[in-house]
């Protein structure tokens, strides 16, 4: 209990110091705004005509040519394209070799091609296209 006493006594102090500059700042507005004429502030700054301002030079960088991305083939499109140039059928060993792909991965292709009735099994470990 006491821990929440010095944490609200440390905070409520904290908010009186922070509303004395509220205040303070408040103040400062206030006499800008009376000491003007009429009312009309320039806006604008002009680096060049204030004394404290240094220029420094700043280097353009060159515009950067992006060279154009060769259009990515997903693997289920490669896998698909081997098979139907493949002729009758293409073994999952063939396809391993040719792709460069695990068989995890193969599979899982082969499957989503199968569910989307593109290809056909016909035996274990042999696809042709339907």
């Amino acid at each position: 209990m006491k821990e929440l006493e010095i944490f609200v006594k440390t905070f409520g102090e904290g908010l009186r110091t922070l509303a004395q500059g509220v205040h303070a700042i408040a103040d400062k507005l206030d006499s800008y705004a009376g000491s003007s004429d009429d009312g009309n502030f320039d806006t604008e700054f002009d680096a060049a005509s204030d004394p404290n301002i240094q220029a420094d030079a700043v280097e353009e960088t060159p515009d950067k040519t992006i060279p154009p991305k060769k259009p990515t083939v997903n693997a289920t499109a490669m896998v698909f394209e081997i098979i139907r140039g493949a002729g009758k059928s293409i073994t999952m060993d063939e396809l391993q070799k040719e792709t460069g792909f695990e068989k995890k991965k193969l599979s899982n292709i082969l499957h989503q091609l199968k569910k989307q009735d593109k290809i056909k099994s016909v035996n274990k470990g042999v696809y042709a296209v339907k």
